[in-house]
């Protein structure tokens, strides 16, 4: 059975990934700096690390085959110029670390979240989400993600970068559309278990390899 290492667990996506893997036959080491949210799973193996140590993903990545970064620079609350609640450069730091740690120990598949909004698709936001972006809290993990991702499009792994627009708690589909030319319009939210379910239906497929996508219900 592939093991899957993953990356922020105990909230948000990162739940919906760990619940939606019961479904599928895989086994999961999830790692976060707190398990005090996490319903405690069966088949899962919770380990409490922080991806910004290098020696936290080489004691507890074992011989996964796939790894999966969810976690991300958060505020206390939703409020744009909430104060931060974990460093500034928490994404890009894992990713720097799980890139190194994949290569060593020869992992070489890994799917990390990122935001619609960076790098290029920034000018596909609107104007005053964009200015938001640009003076409240919210610049940190938009700039870390971009970070992140030119470290994962450099890495040499068989990586994909995961764009979605808005992530809600309703709302699932199972289709989940990516946007590109041929289809230029799409909803502006996706649910996290959509996304989830998406996200184990990729894991193996080659199409989805060293792509950056976006995505939305």
């Amino acid at each position: 059975m592939s093991k899957i290492f993953l990356i922020g667990g105990n909230r948000g996506l990162g739940k919906s990934i760990l619940s939606e893997s019961m479904n599928h036959d895989y086994k999961i080491i999830s790692m976060s700096r707190t398990n005090k949210n996490n319903d405690q799973i069966s088949d899962i193996t919770y380990i409490q690390g922080d991806a910004t140590s290098k020696i936290d993903i080489e004691k507890n990545i074992e011989n996964s085959s796939v790894v999966i970064n969810s976690i991300n620079v958060m505020r206390k609350n939703i409020f744009p110029w909430s104060k931060l609640t974990n460093s500034k450069t928490s994404i890009s730091e894992s990713a720097k670390n799980l890139v190194e740690v994949c290569n060593q120990k020869k992992i070489s598949r890994i799917i990390v979240i990122s935001a619609w909004g960076a790098n290029e698709t920034r000018k596909e936001l609107k104007f005053g989400f964009r200015s938001l972006i640009k003076y409240s809290n919210l610049r940190y993990p938009y700039k870390d993600h971009e970070k992140q991702e030119k470290i994962i499009q450099n890495s040499g792994l068989n990586w994909t970068i995961i764009r979605p627009v808005a992530l809600t708690n309703f709302g699932f589909t199972e289709k989940v559309k990516i946007y590109n030319k041929s289809h230029p319009k799409f909803r502006l939210i996706i649910s996290r278990k959509s996304l989830a379910r998406f996200i184990f239906k990729i894991i193996n497929d080659k199409n989805f390899f060293k792509r950056s996508i976006v995505v939305s219900n």
